[in-house]
């Protein structure tokens, strides 16, 4: 071990290198800025999706379900975490639909809740 090693400068610049598994930056060094994302309620909408909204430019309608069972902090951690290694699909008891757990608290189809021990994960 060199005394480099203890440089605090070089270890910023070390970390501000490492990458995840999908290639981005793992650590985020700038400033956070606040996220702020409008979901308005439409029963024509499908459940689980989300459609911009046309006649207010830069929100999203959704489903009332789908907004009842996504996750309330979903955006909080957009620009460090990499949705593609948190997946964990998983095939809901109710509906039989294939979910992402990580964006949903329950079922965004049948508004099943989701068992405290999960099965191993589908995409693994």
């Amino acid at each position: 071990m060199n005394k480099d090693f203890f440089n605090p400068n070089l270890q910023l610049n070390l970390l501000k290198n490492e990458r995840n598994l999908a290639g981005r930056q793992m650590y985020y060094m700038d400033g956070h800025e606040e996220v702020k994302v409008e979901i308005y309620p439409d029963k024509s909408v499908s459940p689980s999706m989300f459609v911009p909204n046309k006649t207010l430019p830069g929100t999203y309608r959704a489903h009332p379900i789908t907004i009842r069972a996504m996750r309330k902090d979903l955006f909080a951690n957009m620009h460090s975490e990499a949705f593609e290694e948190l997946q964990y699909d998983y095939k809901c008891e109710g509906c039989n639909h294939i979910i992402d757990l990580q964006f949903w608290e329950i079922c965004p189809h049948c508004e099943k809740p989701f068992p405290k021990e999960l099965p191993p994960k589908l995409n693994s």
